[in-house]
């Protein structure tokens, strides 16, 4: 072997995952396999899976650090709001839609199949996630009202640098 390649240390850690492997998250019409996570990356950047069925999608929101999507499957309808514009971009299969840090988005399946996509952001991102799962194992959303559930998941976003638009608001964020 290689001089060179013997004075560097080798790493632990590699490894494959096959497909539909990964961590499965099921939470209020997000469905998410987290396929790197903070620790698996040291802690640069995580990357889920997420399957979108016919109008799902995520509500409008911003946080502090950029977010990409791959689309795998499918066609997906991104709104990003910008100078008090609403501004809708439709991603199929194939595209990337890159949203800078700071910017208020969301995302939804508004065909009648099934979409997939594959989001890559930071583990901060993750984190919030894993604190919505730990907040379900301990009082499961599925036994609140909707209102109830959107409060609480904003709160929990708070602690994640996450802003989360009123539930009442137009895609513009003003309260009908």
């Amino acid at each position: 072997m290689n001089r060179l390649l013997k004075n560097i240390p080798a790493t632990e850690g590699a490894r494959k995952l096959a497909p539909g492997e990964g961590q499965r998250f099921d939470i209020a019409g997000v469905h998410l396999t987290w396929k790197v996570k903070g620790e698996d990356s040291g802690y640069a950047f995580s990357i889920c899976e997420q399957d979108l069925g016919p109008g799902e999608g995520v509500a409008l929101h911003s946080h502090p650090y950029a977010e990409v999507f791959y689309i795998l499957e499918g066609t997906v309808d991104f709104c990003r709001i910008l100078d008090d514009k609403e501004e809708r971009i439709r991603c199929e299969m194939g595209s990337t839609m890159i949203l800078p840090a700071n910017c208020f988005h969301a995302f939804d399946n508004k065909t009648g199949k099934p979409c997939r996509l594959l989001g890559i952001s930071t583990q901060l991102h993750q984190a919030f996630f894993d604190a919505v799962e730990r907040a379900d194992a301990s009082a499961p959303f599925s036994e609140l009202p909707a209102s109830e559930l959107v409060a609480r998941v904003a709160a929990i976003g708070a602690e994640y640098c996450m802003n989360f638009a009123p539930p009442d608001a137009d895609a513009d964020g003003v309260k009908s």
